[in-house]
């Protein structure tokens, strides 16, 4: 049967001479993964379809012809195969019948582990069952033992008003551990009067407890022995009692010491105000807690007791509320300031007590409910808000109205010249001084910061615009406030760098990390950049301001020079005209007046800047002027001419006299090298100025005789 592939292949291929010129590989037939679809997708270039189908059936043909050749050659196996399956039903029933009766007799095994198992799990829940009633009879039987001996101890030695000796109260303790740990295993065999018995024992035990505790509190005062408190703190921890010792401590010492302290009167009358009232509360520790603590908190003798917490702050932080809440009211901004920075210093006082036991025991006095509570009646947003309408409010009254008589102010000691610059100096400061700053409001007055300048930005914008109105009138001139405008924002820009000092110094030293002081230092960067977006809005208003005063009329008034020349019998010209004077005159008044403030440098390019647009303005009206010239004295040259002909013409060309066309250039001439050598003296380059050379060149030119 291996073989029929082989087979099949043969015969296929040789049964017909046509097998080897099919369209397609008869091996994709013998693949383990055939698949039809890649089989057509493979073919799908054959000459056509019905060729495809007709090779098909060739080869379909071939493998039947095949198929037939094979079953007549092993004919005799085949009918083997069918003569060997006789009989084979038979043989599998009598195998069958011994296989089920094997399978019932296992099922009837498991059976009857099952029900034993189940019995002896009964048996052992039995047992279980009789063991616990043995122990809590034996339980019950020590109860009854236990409680009748500790009733005989109390009665004999532990009774009355007066604390019993430590000795006894150890037994006692012991006793009351060993009758608390048996009942619980035969409580349900307790009767009422019994259970009721053991609790009246325990707190008579507790009650001689709390007395022999204030006792050795008294006498470790007195006595500055210790002995007697510490066997009490043992008996306590014991007893797993440590929170009734921190109750009792708080119930019979605390609380009567706190309540003639913390008071409403008593910080009414307290000649320190608060922090004298946290002063006498501070006292109490070491008048009081003194041999406690050094016991409890700073050794390892005695653990499970935290006094400092659970008995001193608990009923000051409870009487702070209830009895002196006035301490919490932010009405007045600067009485909160003192009051909460007062009470900052008290709690870290009490922080510091704690240290030294671990910072468990710190983290544990941060995270206390009645801590959390404390400090969440400080009402810091209203605070803030209290502050921000103080420092904004003053702020913004500097900038509204825009424009005061009093905005310009030159005697200072801030060193602004600007009211508004003196107010956000102000402002600024004030966020960070004593008196103002909680480092629990740095993101706000940080924030608040930032708005002060962005503030002050936008009043710049809106002051530079007001300035080149032509209504400005003030007491003092547009250019007065905006050289003010540009001194103070560069001296409020160098302020930056110091205000960023001042802020981190004013961060705790754990909140210094290089994150906040690279973020401090981008976000001052920007606000710098905002600052010094204005320096240049305002240089170019200046430069405006000048062109005006300047004048565009001064320029036109070269248009006037053939006017005065021509027909006039003026002599020569050698000085220069008054425009130019007019025209340099703003120029040196501005230079001489703002250097100082200024600054040299930016007092050249706002120079440089006028003198190029008033030099493209002369350029022009001269061309202008020299063209008009020209023109008129073609014309003339021409009208003469035509009256006397060409002999009057040569004599003309050749007199030796200056026409008044020649003096208006002269006069030009002589104002141009004036202006070159007035603007010279501000140091500047004929190439710094724009048409300038160009200017100088077309006078020049002008005064060449023409052939």
């Amino acid at each position: 049967m291996h073989e029929l592939p082989k087979q099949s292949l043969a015969l296929t291929s040789g049964s017909t001479s046509t097998a080897e010129k099919l369209c397609f590989d008869k091996n994709e037939f013998m693949k383990a993964n055939f698949s039809v679809d890649e089989f057509l997708h493979k073919n799908r270039n054959a000459p056509s379809l019905e060729q495809l189908r007709d090779n098909l059936g060739l080869y379909l043909k071939g493998l039947r012809a095949a198929m037939i050749d094979l079953i007549n050659e092993d004919y005799a196996d085949f009918v083997n195969l069918s003569a060997n399956l006789v009989g084979l039903d038979q043989s599998i029933e009598i195998i069958q019948r011994p296989l089920e009766q094997f399978r019932n007799e296992i099922e009837s095994i498991h059976n009857l582990i099952d029900e034993n198992v189940s019995q002896l799990r009964a048996q052992l829940e039995e047992k279980r069952q009789l063991r616990e009633f043995k122990r809590s009879l034996q339980s019950l039987k020590t109860v009854y033992e236990t409680t009748k001996k500790l009733q005989d101890l109390m009665d004999r030695k532990l009774s009355g008003e007066h604390p019993g000796q430590a000795v006894d109260l150890e037994r006692a303790a012991l006793d009351l551990i060993q009758l608390q740990f048996h009942e619980k295993h035969c409580d349900r065999h307790l009767k009422a009067d019994q259970q009721a018995q053991i609790r009246q024992l325990e707190e008579q035990l507790h009650q001689q407890l709390r007395l022999f505790f204030n006792d050795a509190l008294q006498q470790t005062r007195s006595s500055q022995n210790s002995e007697a408190l510490e066997r009490c703190l043992r008996i306590y921890i014991t007893l797993d009692a440590c929170s009734r010792a921190e109750k009792v401590f708080l119930d019979d010492v605390v609380a009567p010491y706190m309540s003639g302290i913390i008071s409403e009167q008593q910080l009414q009358n307290s000649p320190q105000g608060l922090a004298g009232i946290y002063s006498k509360i501070l006292n109490f520790i070491s008048l009081h807690m003194t041999d406690l603590l050094r016991l409890t908190l700073y050794s390892d003798k005695l653990q499970g007791f935290n006094f400092v917490v659970h008995s001193f702050w608990s009923d000051v932080e409870m009487r702070l509320e209830l009895h002196m809440n006035s301490i919490f009211a932010p009405g007045n901004s600067e009485v909160f300031y003192v009051k909460y920075k007062c009470t900052r210093d008290f709690l870290a006082k009490i922080e510091e007590l704690l240290t030294s036991s671990g910072e468990h025991a710190v983290s544990l006095y941060r995270h206390h409910k009645q801590t959390k509570s404390f400090e969440a009646r400080w009402n810091l947003p209203v605070y803030f808000q209290i502050c921000f309408q103080e420092i904004a409010g003053n702020f913004e009254a500097k900038l509204e109205p825009l424009l005061q008589d009093e905005t310009l102010e030159h005697a200072n000691p801030c060193g602004y010249q600007l009211k508004p610059f003196n107010a956000a100096y102000s402002a600024l400061t004030r966020c960070w001084s004593e008196g103002v700053y909680l480092p629990e409001l740095l993101p706000k007055f940080y924030k608040l910061n930032v708005q002060i300048v962005l503030r002050l930005c936008r009043w710049i914008s809106d002051t530079i615009q007001a300035s080149k109105r032509s209504d400005f009138a003030r007491p003092y001139t547009q250019h007065q406030l905006l050289i003010a405008l540009h001194s103070d924002i560069r001296k409020l820009d160098g302020y930056l760098p110091e205000l960023q000092q001042l802020i981190i110094q004013s961060v705790p030293s754990e909140k210094r990390t290089k994150v906040f002081k690279d973020v401090l230092a981008k976000t001052l960067l920007t606000l710098a950049d905002a600052l010094g977006a204005h320096l240049a809005t305002i240089q170019d208003t200046l430069v405006q301001l000048l062109i005006n005063e300047c004048g565009s009329e001064n320029v036109r008034q070269v248009n006037d020079l053939p006017r005065l020349y021509r027909k006039t019998n003026r002599e020569v010209p050698t000085r220069c005209s008054g425009y130019v004077e007019q025209m340099l005159r703003p120029l040196k008044t501005f230079a001489k007046q703002h250097e100082t403030q200024l600054g040299t440098l930016v007092v050249e390019h706002i120079l440089a800047e006028v003198a190029s647009n008033i030099t493209k303005a002369y350029f022009n009206v001269v061309s202008e002027v020299l063209t008009s010239v020209q023109k008129t004295e073609e014309s003339l040259r021409r009208l003469r001419n035509l009256k006397s002909g060409g002999a009057a013409a040569a004599q003309t060309n050749n007199s030796s006299a200056i026409s008044d066309d020649d003096k208006i250039r002269m006069q030009l001439r002589v104002d141009v090298t004036t202006w070159r050598q007035e603007l010279s003296q501000f140091n500047f380059q004929p190439n710094q100025i724009e048409k300038l050379q160009e200017l100088s060149n077309t006078v020049e030119e002008s005064l060449k005789p023409k052939d």
